[in-house]
């Protein structure tokens, strides 16, 4: 219990002594300010000479932001649209665009670029701190990129829009009681994130133990928060009951998102309205939707007391049910942590499952990493099949094993910290990587003129992806645990504890 006070504590002064020096140097000049309110919005403009503010009420709640407009980019680069997690459904976020750049952007409650004093904390206070850090205070996704603009989504409650030449920020958003864990997305001008995170409190305990209980429920302000995607200016929102955790996926103008309590929803971006809400009994972590051929797809984990594990397709036209793949023997909540990627009329997933041991303490569980490939069009399961030969102990936190698949080649991060490649018609194993980590590699790579790019902890190895050797490995002083993105000739990644960095990948490849 004392432990606990302790990592509390300190993450809470780690947070504002980060605000109080983020914040430091402001202007603070002369303001001239308008109000106007339509139904449940009301917008109050604070310009300054060198800023703008916005506070907006949304549903009674107050959002504020701050908008840089001499920070934007001069020219625009990148997609116009940025649309789901990984900017494709086979999850390969590569950018072709003009773009070298090098900086390095800390964000508000940071940890210090010093790998040394972060180990240090960890080994006093138990590895539950970085866990509680990433989850509270540091990123849990990658970033995005459209016009010129890297979009970042923290857990210490802010939406970020930075120059990608100079990782200047544009704007920032703050999002009042809450946090984000979606991949900004982007739909003319318009910017997208599900709120809610992953921290449980009391109630959610209570629920969950004497059953029927779902992930996430009355945790926070919960629902999908729409924004100017320039400005950073909040537009609309929808509340929830359950957090909105997973990244949505847009299509023809309507963003299918889903929840905590197993609830999955079809939204006019333009105008916030919601179209339809399909209900599953299950739990929404995680595991980002993806979209093939009019199916929308999402991963759900049990709910209690029953197993209720699977990977859901529903109609985007009405929200009807195409086909519900059951999973009754994935582990704790690994069906609603995996992002799955969907390539050429096939579904790769990568969970823990069957189980040894019970629960409630995870230490008494062991677990194999399974992957499943599955038909995108009808649910049917092709092929399962166990990933490395070992069994580890589920986390308290993700148990998701994300995957990519390039020219019909899954490349799929494993729990023994290395990367396997698998032909996806036929299950054979076509190499295994060096081991890139102590504990589990959970992100996808990110493939990119024959090389695989994985973040792998305070490193990126960049791998030859004929056969898995390590080309280079690139150490830093941050916390990388989720897929970066490439935008020209650059790396561009955010880190679990707080910052933003962009570097040449001729850089990289320098560390050979």
């Amino acid at each position: 219990m004392k432990g606990s006070i302790m990592v509390l504590i300190l993450i809470v002064l780690i947070i504002f002594a980060g605000v109080a020096g983020y914040l430091a140097g402001k202007s603070n000049s002369s303001s001239t300010v308008t109000t106007s309110t339509i139904t449940t919005t009301t917008t109050k403009t604070v310009i300054q000479s060198n800023f703008t503010t916005y506070q907006v009420y949304l549903d009674g709640i107050e959002f504020t932001d701050i908008f840089y407009p001499q920070n934007l980019p001069n020219v625009s680069i990148g997609p116009s649209n940025y649309t789901m997690f990984g900017m494709t459904p086979n999850r390969d976020p590569v950018i072709h665009a003009n773009l070298t750049a090098r900086w390095t952007t800390p964000l508000i409650g940071n940890f210090e670029q010093n790998m040394t004093l972060w180990n240090q904390i960890v080994k006093e206070l138990g590895k539950s701190f970085g866990s509680a850090y990433r989850q509270a205070t540091g990123i849990a996704v990658g970033p995005t990129e459209a016009n010129g603009i890297v979009y970042v989504a923290s857990d210490a409650g802010w939406v970020y829009g930075i120059n990608v030449f100079n990782g200047k920020i544009i704007f920032e958003l703050n999002t009042p009681g809450t946090l984000s864990m979606w991949e900004p997305l982007v739909w003319k001008g318009i910017g997208l994130v599900g709120l809610g995170g992953a921290m449980f409190d009391y109630q959610q305990g209570a629920l969950n133990g004497f059953g029927g209980g779902h992930r996430g429920q009355y945790t926070g302000i919960n629902g999908l928060l729409a924004f100017n995607a320039t400005s950073g200016k909040p537009l609309w929102l929808v509340l929830t009951r359950a957090q909105a955790m997973p990244t949505g996926v847009i299509a023809n103008g309507v963003v299918y998102w889903d929840t905590g309590d197993g609830s999955i929803y079809a939204t006019n971006i333009s105008n916030g309205k919601t179209l339809w809400v399909y209900h599953y009994d299950g739990s929404g972590n995680m595991a980002s939707l993806d979209y093939y051929n009019g199916i929308v797809i999402a991963g759900f984990s049990q709910t209690y007391p029953t197993n209720m594990s699977a990977i859901v397709g529903v109609y985007a036209e009405n929200g009807s049910p195409a086909y519900i793949i059951k999973l009754p023997f994935a582990t704790t909540s690994s069906a609603g942590d995996a992002v799955m990627a969907v390539w050429n009329g096939y579904i790769v997933d990568g969970i823990l499952g069957f189980q040894n041991g019970h629960s409630p303490l995870l230490s008494h569980i062991s677990s194999r990493e399974v992957m499943i490939v599955a038909n995108a069009t009808t649910g049917q399961i092709i092929y399962m099949m166990n990933i490395t030969n070992i069994t580890t102990h589920p986390s308290d936190t993700n148990n998701g094993f994300n995957p990519a698949i390039i020219n019909g080649i899954i490349y799929q991060p494993t729990i023994a910290g290395n990367l396997m490649a698998i032909n996806i018609t036929n299950g054979k194993i076509l190499w295994e990587s060096p081991q890139l980590t102590k504990g589990w590699l959970q992100p996808q790579p990110t493939y990119y003129n024959g090389m695989l790019f994985v973040p792998a902890g305070n490193a990126i190895a960049v791998l030859n992806a004929s056969n898995g050797q390590i080309i280079a490995l690139y150490h830093t002083q941050l916390i990388m645990r989720q897929q970066l993105i490439i935008v020209g000739n650059t790396v561009i990644e955010t880190s679990g504890t707080n910052w933003v960095f962009a570097i040449p990948i001729s850089q990289i490849l320098e560390n050979r």
